[in-house]
């Protein structure tokens, strides 16, 4: 299949790719109800990984650019693209993002408390033994840091509202890139690891309270601790690439 995408730059790879789809989108070079490249033919138009190009679709479906249908592909949707559109590379953008999460995660792990089952702690408890393996290993950020994006949308999953599910949905580009910084510093690592340790155990007490206390705990301190990182650089544009 001839190429039609200029080649990545070095940085955030599925943000590029979400660009470039977007650019094409909104060019026409799909039409309205056209289906787009699978995943398989975006993987190997970019070379990259499966994972890079879902993150990007996520974002595409996130902007109401797309939407899939199971078993038949992802189309360009007729909806109007959503005029929140954050950029994961932009300071700024991120920050506001952190403000988000400590008012919108607290009351979410209060749902999950109530309404989680025990398979749903079964899965985040392997979330965080993965994280624990990785704990002292600067050889492997980049898993703790997805499996930290993971136990947060297992959370909001867990609610049982699609509104908290899908609004982690529009953030989960941001919340990578959050927790890829963070996880390249072992403090953070280790105070991470330690907030869902306490949030599993309220979730394994169906205590929304507690629950919703550790949780407000958890995101403050992550969103203070971003912040100071990232303080030295609030004039760029762009995060250095953490990993």
């Amino acid at each position: 299949m001839e190429s039609v995408f200029a080649p990545l730059e070095r940085k955030s790879r599925s943000v590029l790719v979400f660009e470039a789809l977007r650019e094409k989108i909104q060019a026409g070079f799909w039409r309205t109800g056209e289906r787009i490249y699978t995943e398989a033919e975006l993987v190997a138009a970019f070379n990259v990984g499966r994972s890079t190009v879902r993150e990007a679709l996520n974002l595409l479906k996130a902007n109401n650019l797309v939407y899939t249908v199971p078993g038949l592909g992802t189309f360009v949707s007729d909806q109007p693209p959503d005029p929140l559109c954050l950029n994961p590379e932009n300071v700024r953008d991120v920050l506001q993002v952190m403000e988000f999460r400590v008012g919108y995660e607290p009351y979410c792990a209060s749902l999950a408390a109530q309404r989680v089952t025990d398979g749903e702690i079964e899965t985040l408890l392997s979330y965080v033994k993965r994280q624990e393996d990785n704990l002292l290993s600067e050889k492997n950020l980049a898993e703790f840091a997805e499996m930290d994006m993971a136990f947060h949308y297992l959370i909001a999953q867990a609610t049982r509202n699609i509104l908290f599910a899908h609004s982690f949905e529009l953030i989960r580009e941001h919340l990578l890139k959050q927790q890829v910084i963070s996880a390249s510093y072992a403090e953070r690592r280790g105070k991470a690891l330690q907030y869902h340790q306490q949030v599993i155990q309220a979730f394994t007490e169906h205590n929304p309270k507690q629950a919703e206390w550790v949780m407000l705990e958890h995101v403050r301190e992550t969103k203070n601790a971003i912040s100071a990182l990232l303080k030295g650089d609030a004039g760029q544009i762009l995060i250095k690439e953490a990993i």
